[in-house]
This record gives structure tokens, sequence and C-alpha cells, in this order.
């Protein structure tokens, strides 16, 4: 999507899938990338205001303007499906959204409260632009702090130039930058989140995997734990949905077939991604001279998008070399197979998240913990 142009905004950071710009000045992506990020609330935004870490009072007018603006642009779903003249691509997402939420409350038991009963049309801009960066001499993310959620690897921003003046300055520090465009947003159940038009475009499997992401964000969110939160919504998303289309009241064998091939597309470039990382990490640890490490990481990252290739995956963005631009993907794909082995079939995939959701709440450490939980299934 493209952005209008509009006042200079900037606000705390939010979710929940792309290329982004390297060190220095950003430069435009090779392919349009989305992701979902959390989007907190006016009350939220005040508390990191009250907390220092905006930067002013009109910090606060211009995030609760923005984000009131999505919201005040909700209107009721089965108002507008009554509608004779609607368009018939968008009466099916809005009833699919229905009958998706309604799949998540019962029988996978997540939170949804009364979101997605409402559409907002947000056509022709980009919600907000994400900006993350990493330090180039090791794998690990530059976070900014935020009172209720932790410390998150990214930083949201209503206008791109504000990103881009941001990712300017990160990149003099020499660390690796990236900015890219959010389409979907979770408020984590504070606000009844509504279906935006901009993940109503997608395919059927997708706006569903969308809504079922989100509403286990609203399920469980874990302050300061931005990789196991993405990477739990990413398998509750994919899993659910496969449900619903394979077995639930959604069942439809293409569908069904779709949903599977997205899911075991989105765990092989997991697998890939976290080779990689593990041989940069190595790469990292041995501290080469500068020009020795762009060298190698430059090799490690043609090997990856070679792998991916053969895959019949996208392998596009992970060149030039960006630790943030890996990373951003790693928030999304960690520890995905870990997850996987939590529900073997359809049926299981209920009690899997209920289990997941009780033992983690809590956990200082949540992705042993999910190591735990899935030996544990294993042996039963």
């Amino acid at each position: 999507m493209r952005s209008r142009t509009r006042r200079s905004k900037e606000f705390a950071p939010n979710h929940a899938t792309e290329p982004k710009a390297s060190g220095g000045a950003p430069r435009p992506a090779p392919r349009p990338r989305t992701r979902r990020i959390p989007f907190f609330s006016v009350l939220l935004i005040g508390l990191l205001l009250l907390d220092g870490c905006t930067g002013g009072a009109g910090y606060l007018l211009r995030a609760g303007w923005s984000e009131a603006r999505i919201l005040w642009r909700r209107r009721p779903i089965t108002e507008l499906l009554a509608r004779p003249d609607l368009d018939p691509a968008l009466r099916e997402r809005l009833q699919l959204a229905l009958a998706v939420r309604e799949f998540a409350a019962q029988p996978l038991g997540l939170r949804v409260g009364q979101s997605y009963t409402t559409f907002a049309d947000v056509e022709g801009e980009d919600l907000v632009y994400v900006l993350a960066a990493a330090w180039r001499d090791r794998l690990e993310p530059f976070t900014w702090r935020y009172p209720l959620v932790g410390r998150l690897p990214y930083r949201g921003f209503f206008a791109r130039p504000d990103a881009e003046a941001a990712a300017r300055a990160l990149g003099a520090e020499e660390l690796d930058v990236d900015i890219h465009p959010a389409v979907a947003f979770s408020t984590l159940g504070w606000f009844a989140d509504p279906l935006l038009s901009s993940a109503a475009t997608g395919p059927p499997v997708g706006v569903a995997e969308t809504i079922l992401h989100e509403l286990f964000h609203a399920t469980l969110y874990l302050p300061g734990e931005a990789a196991f939160n993405e990477s739990a919504a990413t398998f509750a998303g994919h899993r659910g949905a496969i449900a619903f289309f394979c077995s639930g009241p959604g069942a439809d064998a293409s569908r069904c077939d779709e949903a599977r091939r997205r899911w075991a597309a989105v765990l092989a470039r997991g697998r890939v991604l976290g080779r990689l990382a593990a041989r940069l990490r190595g790469l990292y640890a041995a501290r080469p001279p500068i020009p020795l490490r762009e060298q190698r990481r430059t090799q490690l990252l043609r090997a990856a998008a070679a792998a991916l290739a053969r895959r019949g995956l996208v392998s596009g963005g992970l060149l030039p070399p960006n630790n943030a631009r890996l990373l951003g993907d790693l928030l999304y794909l960690t520890e995905l197979g870990t997850f996987e082995r939590l529900a073997p079939g359809d049926a299981d995939l209920a009690p899997a998240l209920a289990a997941l959701v009780r033992a983690v709440r809590g956990e200082a450490d949540p992705f042993a913990t999910l190591e735990v939980l899935a030996s544990r299934g294993e042996r039963r």
C-alpha cells in the first residue's frame, strides 16, 4: 500500500509479516513486505508518555489522534452485510471474518471480545512504518523500552520521512536499519480490533491467518518477548487456518490444501533462516576483521538465498546483508518446528494452545518452557 501525504506522526511500537533498509539511509525494499505489530491504545500511549519514553505531550496528541482516526472508521460488519450493493469479494471476506472469530472463540479458546465484528476502510495508506535496527557485528537487535510491554526491537512512525530520519541517525552509529509498512494490528484486547481493508484484500486463507494471529496476541502477550509472541502467533494463525478450512466450519478442499502449503512454506523458511542465524552467530563470535566479516556474511546469505530458491520460496530481501532485516524475519519464525510438535493433528490444536498459554505465563524463558512442553507431549 502507498501512504498518503500526512503530518509527521510517531507512535509507540506495534505488532504481527518485509525487506528493509540497510545501514545508513534506508533504501526501497526489493519486494513489498508487511508485518503485523501490536498497535497500542491511547491509554497505553499515555503511559509511555508518562514514562518519559516519548519526548513530549505532542507525542500523545499525534499518536492518540492517529490511532483514534482508525478506530473511528469502524463499521459493524452486520450492517455492511445488509447492503445489497456490497462488493461480492468484500462480502465474502466479511462473512469469513465472522466465521473465523467464532471458530477462534470455540473451539480454539482464544480471547475474541468484540474484535473482528467491525470493518475499517484504510485504503490508500499504510497504517504505520516500522523501524528496526541491529548491530552489524552481532546478530542482536537494537531495542526500545516501553512500559507494560517491555523492550521491543521496533519503533513505529505514522510518516515515512520520520522513520527515515530516525534510520539515518541509527545508521550513523554503525547499525543496520530496516523500514517496512505494517497493515494489520492488535490492541491486545484493549479495544475491539476491526478487520482492516488492507487485510481484507488478501486471499481468504491469508485473511483467516491474520485474524487468528491477532486474536492470539489478545490471548497471550509476554512483555519483552517479541520473538516468542510473534512466533507463537504465527503458529496459532497458520495452524488455526488449517483447522478451520480442513476440518472446521470453513471446510473447503482447495483452501485446506492452500493453508497447508502456506504453513509448510513458512516452516521451511524458518528452518533455512534459523540455520543461517546460527552460522552468522558463529561468524560474529570469531570477531574476524571487518572486510573478512562482510565477505563471509555475504557468502552465507547468498547460500541461504539459494537454499530458499531451491525450495521454491521467495529469496529476495536477504541481500545486501542486513542484520535488522534478518532479525525482523526471525521474529516470526523462531522455533516454529517446536511449536508444531505441540499439535500433531487439527484436533490437538485447541488443547495445545491452552496448555501453551498456561505454561509460559510468568516464565523467564518462554522458549525453554515451550521445549519442555513439546517434549512432554511427545512422551505421552
